[in-house]
């Protein structure tokens, strides 16, 4: 699939680009869920779930800022070394980091996984 069908895929699953003017020119798409979550992806090369705060003065779309994300890219555990005080070199499998998704494509093909994965969970 192309990335405009999968964008095309993801409308008709039932999301709607809820995606500001400063999101587009930041190279930014986002998308409300038809489950009630909002997803992102972002030129950056991560995908997110946004966890927006509601209320009765909501911003354009539904939704205002000050939220928390999840982010939704695959990880990796990196291994690091250290030499301890005793002088003996230590090995550990150290924190994780996030698989940055450069193309456009790749990440709108994870949302549409994402989406149709939760929206499965929910029937």
């Amino acid at each position: 699939m192309t990335e405009q069908e999968y964008y095309n895929a993801l409308i008709a699953l039932g999301c709607l680009d809820v995606t500001s003017n400063r999101q587009r020119s930041n190279g930014t798409t986002a998308f409300a869920t038809p489950t009630g979550h909002v997803i992102s992806e972002h030129k950056s090369g991560y995908i997110r779930r946004n966890m927006y705060r509601e209320g009765d003065d909501m911003g354009a779309k539904g939704y205002y800022g000050g939220g928390k994300c999840y982010q939704l890219n695959p990880t990796y555990t990196v291994p690091y070394q250290v030499i301890g005080q005793d002088g003996k070199l230590h090995r550990y499998e150290g924190a994780k980091r996030r698989t940055l998704i450069w193309s456009r494509k790749a990440r709108l093909k994870k949302l549409f996984l994402y989406t149709i994965k939760k929206i499965n969970n929910e029937l």
